[in-house]
């Protein structure tokens, strides 16, 4: 059940009736709406959120869990921390998220940069850092930094999707062999290459278990394909679970990450090599600066994707503000950094029905499941955790979106989507990303440095305008309303169009200095739409230099505001003082 937002529209009908009737007092139902800016909305309709609901929010659980229990142990603290992390985020985010299509989790891509923080103070730093990242985020919101991701283009999200998917692969095949290499507390073994990687797992590893996961993938993929509102992802769960009692076997999750369990463990203050004093904090707060960088990328770019597939508008400001609750909260309660993990179309609903009830039925799933249950839960052998992973991690890809750039010629675009995504492998998700966001911007710079204007002249007989681009003279025919009354001499008449700014100023004053020099230079800004203080102060330098040239400058066309905002700069507010009668205005914008 999608969520939509309730409209009275006010009639002359009501609004007698509200006149003649005075207003009575709230009841207490009345005063539950006040807990409907909550992602939750109304609680008359928490039993069809629930039905609509339940399936995401256990399947993702199930799904999220192996990151879960990665993230923990992989940042220096133990599986037991990511999991409780797990479960104050996704309760978090389903109480006061702006997305109703992605679900809170501890973050993958600042593992490396908590393990270095555990590492020279010991587990007790997390949850001080955590608090840090939380307050350093609501800032941001306040700065409005995360709606930066708007003009990031969706090539780049691709590529960032497909890159994900492909670390994860790597990250987690060494359960399609009963491996725990990648993913035990006894640390990480290196590869020189993902070649050597493979030979080693495929020597050492069970072949059985690389069979079951396929087979575990392919049972899902065609389940999906048959009958897809059907949840698959628990029938796979449930028979692992079986498997797992009747037939425990050592290559399950618990030989990789021994006995989880939620707990809470509050804030300390001491540690064996914590000691909070000025000097460390002030070390603290400068850490906490990539952590946040990283955690608001991979949040935006969780909900653009998110919303890019299901259609549903996500409100970032309320999303922003969810991410800094999240964090601040499981630092209190002893957790790591979180941010969104996109709900994706591997779940077999349609995106547009779900809400944020699936993100709290997802946080007691995981109570549920590896809370009051995990001496059961994780027994599940690898093999059915990697086929589920294998499905998700295939699924994550839109090949769809792929195949449509192939069928229209983007064939350049699709090149692009492929080097973010070896980027992500190689180097990290984030600094591909940040590569591949400084590349659109480049060529996003490219396109919008061409300035755009009119020229006209009239060093011949009449009032001609020039083609910029081959330098030939047009009869102009029509009125040109900046030319002031009575002028004498030679003039040229330079007519900005659209936004002037820093990236498109130095194209326009390179094509002023190629103008021939007459005895006036109108400027007209009668088309500027907006402008910024550089592309104001280049203007005022060129200006300036006509001035001291001995030719007369008219500034035409001038909108209400605008003088008072170039009369920001020292040259054009003297230029105004002394000669104000080379420049005039228009009163009133004119009437369509």
């Amino acid at each position: 059940m999608s969520q939509q937002p309730l409209i009275e529209i006010p009639t002359l009908n009501q609004n007698d009736n509200q006149q003649s009737f005075p207003k009575e007092k709230p009841s207490k139902i009345q005063k539950q709406s006040s807990f409907e800016h909550l992602s939750v909305h109304s609680f008359k309709s928490g039993l069809t959120y629930l039905r609509d609901s339940w399936k995401s929010g256990m399947a993702q659980a199930i799904l999220n869990m192996p990151f879960h229990l990665t993230i923990g142990s992989s940042s220096g603290c133990n599986a037991s921390v990511g999991v409780t992390t797990a479960f104050i985020a996704a309760l978090t985010n389903g109480f006061f998220s702006g997305s109703n299509h992605s679900i809170y989790m501890p973050s993958w891509v600042v593992i490396g940069l908590n393990y270095q923080l555990v590492k020279t103070y010991g587990v007790e730093v997390m949850p001080w850092i955590t608090i840090i990242v939380g307050i350093y985020i609501y800032i941001a919101g306040l700065l409005k930094w995360h709606h930066l991701s708007d003009f990031i283009p969706v090539y780049v999200i691709e590529g960032f999707l497909l890159g994900i998917a492909s670390l994860f692969f790597f990250s987690y095949s060494d359960y399609m062999f009963g491996l725990t290499d990648n993913h035990s507390n006894r640390g990480v073994e290196l590869y020189s290459t993902f070649y050597d990687m493979f030979k080693s797992f495929s020597e050492r590893g069970d072949l059985n278990y690389f069979i079951g996961a396929w087979t575990v993938f392919l049972f899902l993929q065609l389940g999906r394909i048959f009958f897809r509102q059907f949840p698959w992802i628990l029938i796979t769960t449930l028979t692992g679970l079986t498997l797992g009692i009747i037939y425990p076997t050592e290559k399950c999750l618990k030989s990789a990450y021994g006995d989880v369990t939620i707990y809470f463990n509050f804030i300390e203050y001491e540690g064996p090599k914590f000691h909070p004093d000025f000097q460390v904090v002030s070390h603290l707060l400068t850490q906490a600066i990539p952590i946040t960088l990283f955690i608001l990328i991979q949040n935006q770019f969780c909900a653009r994707a998110g919303q890019s597939l299901s259609g549903v508008k996500c409100d970032y400001d309320q999303e922003i503000q969810c991410v800094s609750t999240a964090n601040i909260l499981s630092g209190i309660f002893g957790g790591l950094p979180c941010c969104a993990s996109s709900r994706m179309y591997i779940l077999d609903i349609k995106l547009r029905k779900t809400n944020q009830w699936s993100s709290i039925l997802n946080a007691l799933s995981i109570l549920f499941f590896y809370g009051v249950f995990s001496k059961f839960f994780m027994k599940i052998p690898f093999y059915i955790i990697s086929g589920q992973l294998l499905y998700m991690i295939i699924n994550i890809p839109p090949w769809h979106y792929y195949l449509n750039l192939y069928r229209t010629q983007r064939k350049l675009i699709l090149f692009y989507i492929f080097c973010l995504a070896w980027l992500c492998v190689n180097y990290g998700a984030i600094q591909s990303t940040l590569i591949g966001s400084m590349h659109a911007l480049i060529i996003f710079a490219q396109k919008m440095s061409s300035p755009s204007a009119e020229v006209m002249t009239n060093q011949k007989e009449g009032v001609y305008q020039i083609n910029l681009r081959d330098s030939d003279l047009h009869e102009f025919e029509e009125e040109c309303n900046d030319i002031p009354a009575n002028i004498e001499g030679t003039f040229t008449v330079y007519r900005f169009n659209g936004a002037l700014n820093y990236i498109n100023i130095k194209g326009h004053i390179d094509q002023i200095k190629e103008l021939a020099k007459t005895d006036i230079f109108i400027i007209s800004f009668r088309y500027v739409c907006v402008f910024d203080f550089q592309a104001v102060d280049s203007l005022a330098i060129i200006i300036d230099n006509m001035r001291k040239n001995s030719t007369q400058v008219y500034i035409t066309g001038l909108h209400p505001g605008m003088q008072e905002q170039l009369s920001e700069n020292q040259i054009f507010r003297e230029y105004f003082n002394n000669e104000s009668h080379m420049f005039h205005h228009i009163d009133k914008l004119p009437s369509k």
